[in-house]
Formats: C-alpha cells, structure tokens, sequence
C-alpha cells in the first residue's frame, strides 16, 4: 500500500475536488493537493487501490468506507 508509486496522472475534470476540506473516516484515503494559493487543486487518493480517485467514487468513500470491499481487503492483510 505505498503512496510513492503515485504515477497514474490526474485528468482534472474527474479527479479535482470542489474543496480541499473532503474528509472520509477511511485510513486509506488521501486528499493531495497541487499548486499554491490560491490555485490549489485537491485530489484524493486510494492507498489501497493506488490510484486516485474520481469525485463520484469519493462522495461513495465518504458515505460507505466502513464497507468498501478495498478497506476490508486491506484490513485483512494487516491481520
């Protein structure tokens, strides 16, 4: 589950957030952001999946993390 191979690129007009204040309760989820104010975008990103994601699939992260299949793979393998 290593962020350093982060080298999928980002298309922003799917992976930018609205705001950089997106939070979910997963452990596995990141918001990164690029640039400098006030051009800062935030993306999210997967430490499972390694990828980042779309802005559908974080709304789906907020709301459901405790039962994402990728969360309770992961947890699985730490145990």
């Amino acid at each position: 589950m290593s962020t350093s191979g982060k080298s999928r690129e980002i298309y922003l007009p799917v992976h930018a957030l609205s705001s950089c204040g997106e939070r979910s309760e997963c452990p596995y989820f990141e918001i990164i952001q690029y640039g400098r104010e006030p051009d800062v975008v935030c993306v999210a990103y997967c430490k499972v999946t390694e990828r980042y994601l779309t802005r559908s699939n974080v709304k789906k992260c907020i709301a459901y993390w405790s039962t994402c299949p990728f969360k309770q793979h992961a947890d699985h393998q730490l145990t």
